[in-house]
């Protein structure tokens, strides 16, 4: 099986598992993720059938929507340049958020884009990508907190242990799964000084969000 279809099968069996796992999803909720599978399945099917355009334009409206299976397909095929021009630096944006939303096989793809990259324009996909996370942060999204916090720890060149914990504690205090552990981890890293001044700077952003989980 060529590697781009291997690679979008493995995405959509992770995504069925996990709709399949969401047992208390409520009505309204089930009937988006219904059409959003639809949706992916669709542009799945579009690449087996070497429909890359039409493929390449479902999955930019998944990505767009933070879908990140989607993210993880969309950066392939423009790695590939199939249905759309070849594209390092879009190709890297979408990976980087796909790997941020949990996508493990997305962290080898950054890699291998990376290396395909001058490090200005690296540079210029991390701002792309810390810009799309603060602004859904700002939208109230939840999963976006979280997320940040690992921008500063893998995405960013030399990870920055400050913001991280500030944005974990954040997370932690939302309940998000796993923060509390990644948040205590990430202080044995920090000068004890710090830590009162950075525990007032994510009670203060704490209090000034309006959270919800997506």
């Amino acid at each position: 099986m060529p590697c781009i279809l291997r690679r979008l099968t493995l995405a959509a069996l992770a995504a069925v598992a996990a709709v399949g796992l969401n047992m208390a999803t409520p009505p309204w909720a089930k009937a988006q993720i219904d059409t959003s599978n639809a949706t992916f399945n669709e542009a799945v099917q579009a690449v087996k059938d070497k429909n890359f355009r039409h493929a390449v334009k479902l999955f930019s409206l998944q990505a767009e929507n933070n879908q990140h299976d989607a993210q993880y397909n969309l950066a392939i095929l423009l790695e590939a340049g199939k249905g759309a021009p070849q594209d390092f630096t879009k190709a890297l944006i979408w990976a980087w958020s796909a790997q941020l939303g949990g996508i493990e096989a997305a962290e080898e793809l950054a890699e291998d884009l990376s290396n395909y990259l001058p490090e200005k324009s690296i540079e210029a996909v991390r701002e792309a990508v810390r810009t799309r996370l603060q602004a859904r942060i700002e939208a109230g999204s939840a999963e976006a907190i979280s997320q940040f916090a690992t921008f500063h720890l893998k995405i960013l060149e030399e990870p920055d242990y400050e913001k991280a914990y500030i944005w974990l504690s954040i997370s932690a205090a939302l309940g998000v799964e796993g923060a509390f552990q990644a948040r205590n981890d990430v202080r044995d890293s920090l000068d004890d000084e710090k830590i009162v001044d950075l525990q007032s700077q994510a009670r203060t952003i704490y209090e000034s969000l309006n959270i919800s989980f997506e």
